[in-house]
């Protein structure tokens, strides 16, 4: 591992860090920090994931130096976008305007504590949103306290009724195993926590999902962006990424969780005669949904997508049955051009599922 991944990782830091950037346009020198700051944080974490040796036989010596606390979580966030958006989720942050533009820090370990947090609450989370906020409580004239929290703010009314439907067994028992791992971290950050002079909390409940947070007094190193900086600022890369991913794919996806088809083969259902009952169903639907929408009737509309909504919910395609759910409150504030991109992505679950069950058998591919 070290000889195929941390080593040629190195290297392509160092290439990063030697492009020239006075030739490149404006919209993709601003992403190169970003770029770097990602590729540092995740050389470090796979340093340390590597490294056999007990935690209190390593020397912990932080590398102070001006961080820009945007880029680094932008950079976090873009590691970790794929394997969220492979499970339903969302990952979004929030700065406040008071955090400094620049501390002291050291960028690599503190992107590391980001990266674990946001990956620990990613790894326990089924549905919805998770939130990186980070907000400044002043501390001196020099100095800010950072305030970092990650936060699972999915809903759980339908993670609850899959599981009342299908039972919890193999759920649990998987978000145990993926939880298992990336506890096993939480040692490492809460010594780097301790090396910042600052705090780590982790906890969960049912009611507010996972919550992770860490604070810590961190040197003012530039408090605002230049201009030449506020000028150049761009969309975060974690967006490019997934713009860049959906470039790349031959065809159109919709998101859906595996688990729920392989749930309903654990029951004993034949996924070949559910998905052809709940194809016909959604064929129907959509047909209807189309000739509502031109005829402008309300009570019709809403009454279909209500019902697509909870189509699209068994196969576990949470952020269409959101937007299905969204659109059959106010079916008349949306355009034509709005309900038929909603079909649009009906209709693209469809072919997917269509090609999800092995032929052969009644399970997942």
């Amino acid at each position: 591992m070290r000889l195929y991944a941390e080593a040629p990782l190195t290297a392509v830091a160092g290439l990063l860090e030697s492009v020239e950037t006075a030739a490149t346009p404006s919209a993709q020198r601003a992403q190169i920090p970003v770029i770097q700051s990602a590729v540092h944080t995740w050389g470090q974490t796979l340093h340390d994931l590597l490294d056999v040796s007990p935690l209190a036989s390593r020397a912990f010596v932080l590398d102070e130096s001006a961080t820009n606390l945007r880029e680094l979580v932008d950079g976090v966030i873009a590691l970790l976008s794929p394997s969220a958006t492979q499970r339903g989720l969302r990952l979004s942050s929030s700065i406040d305007q008071t955090v400094a533009e620049r501390i002291l820090a050291d960028s690599a370990r503190l992107g590391q504590i980001f990266f674990h947090l946001l990956n620990r609450t990613v790894q326990s989370s089924t549905h919805g949103e998770i939130a990186l906020v980070v907000r400044a409580e002043p501390s001196n004239s020099g100095s800010q306290r950072i305030v970092i929290s990650v936060t699972d703010a999915g809903e759980k009314a339908a993670h609850a009724e899959q599981l009342r439907l299908f039972g919890p067994s193999a759920d649990e028992a998987s978000a145990g195993e993926r939880l298992g791992d990336a506890d096993a971290c939480l040692p490492l950050c809460q010594i780097l926590a301790q090396r910042m002079q600052g705090e780590l909390s982790i906890a969960s409940s049912s009611d507010s999902g996972t919550r992770a947070s860490f604070s810590a007094p961190f040197t003012v190193d530039q408090w605002r962006p230049s201009a030449e900086q506020a000028r150049h600022a761009q969309a975060p890369l974690f967006a490019l990424v997934a713009q860049s991913q959906e470039a790349a794919a031959s065809t159109p996806s919709e998101p859906f969780e595996r688990r729920y088809l392989d749930a309903l083969s654990e029951e004993g259902i034949d996924l070949h005669t559910f998905l052809g009952g709940w194809r016909h169903s959604m064929d129907d639907d959509l047909k209807r949904l189309s000739g509502l929408s031109h005829e402008r009737d309300s009570e019709g509309l809403s009454s279909v997508l209500h019902r697509l909504s909870g189509a699209v919910g068994l196969v576990g395609a949470r952020s269409l049955m959101e937007a299905l759910q969204r659109a059959s409150t106010t079916p008349l504030e949306h355009e034509a051009g709005a309900i038929d991109a909603l079909m649009e992505r009906a209709k693209t679950l469809v072919a997917q599922l269509d090609t999800a069950v092995d032929p052969h058998r009644s399970t997942i591919r």
